[in-house]
């Protein structure tokens, strides 16, 4: 009976050990495999950035170039408004005209005075066309007009 015993835990400590070994063994295998997709993987990684890196380049070249195009547009609207204010300093009578006769005109052009700038070639246009003064009662010729009530009533 003791032999039964003794036997039996011999054959345990046996399995014990073969089970050991082979899960060390697979353990080592699985290791290795793994290390080795790990280098490769890397090497990969390695690969693509250098067939991308002049594709990077110049998207980073491009975004440089859109950067100064947006520096150069703000810049020109900078300008815009300041050379608007600076029209509007000029011609404040002008402006105190346009106040009375295009109201939302004038809302618009203190909110945005570059507008200015775009406003006076179109106004130009409007007083030297006839029929328009006729109908806003402009009457550049001396006579007396709206326009002349309005300047001798402030």
């Amino acid at each position: 009976m003791y032999i039964q015993w003794i036997v039996g835990a011999l054959a345990l400590l046996f399995s014990l050990g073969f089970t050991v070994f082979f899960v060390r063994r697979a353990q080592k295998e699985t290791r290795s495999t793994l290390d080795s997709l790990g280098r490769q993987l890397t090497e990969g990684i390695e690969a693509i950035n250098t067939d991308i890196k002049p594709l990077t380049d110049a998207v980073s070249r491009s975004m440089g170039a859109v950067s100064s195009l947006a520096d150069s547009a703000h810049m020109e609207k900078a300008l815009d408004r300041r050379i608007g204010l600076d029209t509007m300093d000029q011609y404040g009578d002008i402006i105190e005209g346009i106040r009375m006769a295009f109201p939302r005109v004038a809302e618009y052009i203190d909110e945005r005075p570059e507008a200015i700038t775009k406003l006076l070639p179109r106004l130009n246009t409007l007083i030297s066309d006839p029929e328009t003064r006729k109908r806003l009662n402009l009457n550049l010729s001396g006579q007396s007009s709206d326009l002349d009530r309005i300047w001798r009533e402030e």
